[in-house]
């Protein structure tokens, strides 16, 4: 089963759906901002994405933090990051143990062949 993660509200996301609609691919839809991801699957995705792909540092949410300017280490900015996932790069895709990160459709293709 493939897991798409975001927000409904963001185009990317929307784009991705229709992406997904359009391969005839079953996938489940979580809204992170109502389910959030557990911290042990978070750690997952950091450690095999890294975590400056994972947070998406020209978001809205990561600028009202004001984050840009703050020297904060990687478990400050991941404690951040687990608490606002509304800041995680979008798409975030899971399929099996493996997660994928960005709207590249044809890398999204790729991922799900």
């Amino acid at each position: 089963m493939i897991t798409l993660y975001g927000v409904p509200t963001c185009q990317k996301i929307r784009k991705t759906r229709a992406l997904l609609e359009q391969l005839d691919i079953d996938y489940q839809f979580v809204n992170v901002k109502k389910t959030p991801i557990p911290e042990d699957e978070l750690r997952t995705i950091v450690a095999q994405l890294g975590l400056d792909k994972v947070i998406n540092s020209k978001g809205p949410t990561y600028r009202k933090l004001g984050l840009k300017n703050k020297n904060l280490s990687d478990e400050e900015l991941f404690q951040i990051l687990l608490k606002e996932q509304g800041m995680i790069t979008r798409p975030l895709i899971k399929k099996g143990d493996r997660y994928w990160i960005g709207m590249d459709e044809e890398g999204i293709k790729q991922f799900l062949s």
